[in-house]
Formats: structure tokens, sequence, C-alpha cells
């Protein structure tokens, strides 16, 4: 075993024997069932979206970079064919391209067929640009060797920081990711554009390297609301662009406690509440430990499930992963024996959030997206609020709420002083993602920043 993964075990496990004490908390209480308010009716619009716009130069230097992979399949053609363009998560078959999963060589296949989530896709017109580079095995929320597409010395976020980070550079406006506990809204908000992690199952996740099944999804991560909207329209066949209208009215919660925030997202997040009320809308403050609780249950539910997934494997042979991924996907074997507390900790999330939402009349819940700009790069650890914070905790603070609930989530972009990228997270109950997809337009009306020469 290596001093890098010794390091990241040591850590890994001192973070989940200290959320073993959370989710037995949460695993007690009395069971009941979530109950949540029937989805409007919505029809399809059949407008497609207008994802054509793309660049071969801008996809060149996409690979120059390292955010797209080298089997991207415009080089064969004279620019880009016409037709939907995407670059899409390496974790995400699609037939006739190797599928690496962020590894050094462990798990790569060509696919025949592709997934079902890509496989609509090009069924509607999309044409897969080329996949684009990820967080090893989708474990982690930094892809640190990427450089940020804002400023190099800046990381992308994780686990999809290629696909955040080729829309941000304007060499696509659309590219697909999957999101356990944050890897879709996390690279958005870093690299400055949208993420939509949809409802728990309304898109099929099949032909998609697992990490912890009950938490996968599959999204858009798009250069504005409108482009990610209609992707996902696509996928889950279902409308979730509102008629116009704005946000008059809506109920929005807010945390009445945020915890530690660099100033540059705080004053971003506050003024995103100031254009809020100023539309319309009615905040109402919302004191609850949720955020907090739920990312030891997400934890716990993902080292779990990686090792039983992959575990046996890599402790048979640990060539071909790096010794983050070694790390990770053999340390659940210590907390195997928590598995029915997680499980009934996260029925319990679920429960919770549909009350809290139900008892304050929610239409939707809005938190930072991360509470800090993209930390630089290889930092392990960055300052927030006067205090060290390792990196990885720091940036699923806000994000592991939504995974383990199941519900949609949506980080939009948020002006900071210094321009730097910051997101916006929205969530809202489950199969609501045109409830996110409403707020966040007035969100991008006030504060969208271009991307590229879009």
């Amino acid at each position: 075993m290596t001093d890098a993964e010794s390091v990241v075990r040591q850590r890994y496990r001192e973070w989940g024997r200290g959320g073993l004490n959370v989710v037995r908390e949460l695993a007690i209480q009395r069971e009941r069932q979530p109950v949540w308010p029937q989805r409007p009716a919505m029809e399809t619009r059949s407008a497609a979206p207008r994802l054509a716009h793309t660049e071969a130069e801008k996809l060149a230097q996409a690979r120059r970079l390292g955010w797209l992979l080298d089997d991207a399949q415009y080089s064969q053609q004279n620019g880009v064919p016409a037709g939907l363009a995407i670059a899409v998560k390496d974790n995400i078959d699609v037939a006739g391209f190797l599928t690496r999963n962020g590894t050094p060589g462990a798990r790569w296949r060509t696919p025949v067929v592709s997934a079902p989530a890509w496989d609509v896709l090009a069924r509607a017109g999309g044409w897969c640009v080329g996949k684009t580079a990820m967080h090893e095995m989708a474990w982690g929320v930094t892809t640190a060797a990427l450089p940020g597409p804002i400023d190099a010395e800046r990381m992308t976020g994780g686990s999809s920081g290629g696909s955040a980070a080729v829309v941000a550079a304007g060499a696509v406006r659309a590219a697909l990711g999957t999101d356990t506990g944050g890897s879709i809204r996390i690279p958005s908000a870093l690299c400055g554009v949208v993420g939509l992690r949809p409802t728990h199952g309304a898109i099929e996740t099949a032909g998609i390297t697992a990490l912890a099944a009950q938490q996968d999804v599959v999204g858009p991560i798009a250069a504005d609301v409108e482009t990610a909207a209609m992707l996902f329209e696509i996928l889950a066949a279902r409308a979730v662009v509102p008629a116009a209208g704005g946000i008059r009215d809506q109920r929005i919660g807010v945390l009445a406690r945020t915890g530690r925030l660099t100033t540059d997202v705080a004053a971003a997040y506050e003024a995103t509440l100031v254009l809020l009320a100023e539309a319309g809308a009615e905040l109402i403050e919302i004191d609850t430990a949720l955020p907090r609780v739920t990312a030891s249950v997400s934890l716990l539910r993902m080292l779990i499930s990686a090792d039983t997934l992959y575990g046996d494997e890599v402790r048979r042979d640990p060539r071909g992963h790096g010794p983050e991924a070694r790390a990770l996907l053999t340390l659940g074997a210590e907390f195997a024996t928590a598995t029915d507390v997680v499980d009934r900790a996260a029925a319990a999330v679920k429960v919770q959030t549909s009350e809290l939402f139900a008892r304050h009349r929610l239409d939707v819940m809005l938190t930072p997206t991360c509470p800090c700009v993209a930390p630089k790069r290889p930092a392990t650890t960055i300052g927030i609020g006067g205090r060290n914070e390792h990196v990885d905790a720091a940036l699923t603070r806000f994000t592991a709420w939504a995974a383990v609930a199941g519900i949609p989530a949506l980080s939009v972009p948020a002006s900071t002083p210094r321009r730097l990228p910051a997101g916006v997270q929205i969530m809202a109950p489950p199969d609501r993602e045109d409830a996110c997809v409403r707020t966040a337009l007035t969100i991008e009306e006030f504060t969208a920043q271009p991307k590229g020469d879009q």
C-alpha cells in the first residue's frame, strides 16, 4: 500500500467513523413514508434544443487541456456535423467510444451498445463530440489534474470536471455528467455553468458505471438554464420549462444558518436572495441540520456500495487504479455491518425533507452549491471563514442533501465580486424539475455571465 493510499484511507476512515454516530441518530426515528404533492401536468414541448453551436478550435483546445479525451469523433470531419453537439462523461457508454471511467487502465471497455441516456439523445439528433475527463471512478469532487476553464490554477471540480469545463470554455453548449453526491452540481458551480441533478430514477442509468445505485443519476451540464432544461426534456420525455410569469409569490426556503462561506460566495448568495425577493418571491428562513447530517449518510452509502461493487476485484488486482481510488473502492468493508442503519437513516432523510417542504409550503429550497469558489490546484485544504477545511468535505457540504433525499437540484451561476464562478443550488420536490428551472431562469436573467463566444 502506498503512502498516498494510506493517507486517503485514514482520512475517509475517520470521516466514516464520525458519520456513524450521525446516521445512528437518524435511523432510530419512527418510520414514516415521505408524502409529496402531486406534480402538475405539463405538456412536452416540440422545440428542439439549439445545441449545434461548437467550434473545432475550441474542441481542439479542450483536448489539449485534457478536458476532452483523445478519441473525439469530430476529428474525422471537416468541423462538426450538424445536430446536437454534446460531450459525454467517460463513465457513460457511447457505442464505439472507449469508456475509461477516469482510471489509468482498469475497467476500460469499448461498448457496442450505448447507454439508454445517450441513445435517446442520439435518436433526437445528438452527436457525441467526445468523452470528457473525470475524477477516477466518479469517486471524488476535484478532478484535480485538470486546469479550470476560467483560471487554470484552479480546479474544475468533479467528478464531472471535464464536462463542466468544455461547456464553460465554449467548446459545446451541453454535456452529460453523472451525480452521486454532487458530481454534476459541484463542477458546474466552480466552472460557472448550469448543472441539473434530476430526480433519482427519472432517467435510466443502465450503461453507466455505478458508484451507489441508490443515489446515482445522469443529467445535463449546459451553458444556460434553457439548454439544460430542454436536454432534460429529451432525456426524461417530459416538459420542465414553465410558462412565462416569473417567480412572484413563489415560496423559497433559505437556510437560517449556512455555516462558514468564503466572502465571494457569501456575497453572491446574499445578492441572489435580494434579487429573488425583489422579483416577488417570498423567502422563508429554515432552521435544519439536514445539510450537515446528509453528508454522513451519503459518504457511508458510497463507501459501502463501492466496496460491494468493486472491492474484491481491486483487492485481488489493484493495478490499473490510482492510490485514491484503491483506497475508496476497498474501505467500505469496514462499514458493511452498518448497511441497514445507513439505509434507515437515508429513509429518515427523505421523510424529514418531505415534511420540511410541506410544513413551510415550499416551492423550492435555496442554498449555495459550494461554500467556496474553485480551490487552487493541487490544494487539499481551503480556508473558509477563518478555518481550514478539507476540499472534499467542503465542496460536498450542500450537495449531499438532494442526493440522499432523491430530489432534483439545479446549480445556476451567481456573480461574485472577483468574477470567479460560484453557484446557487435550487432543490425541489421529486419530479418538480420545472420548479428548479423557474427559479433558475429568474436568477440567470440578472446574473448570467457569457460563456466563451456563445
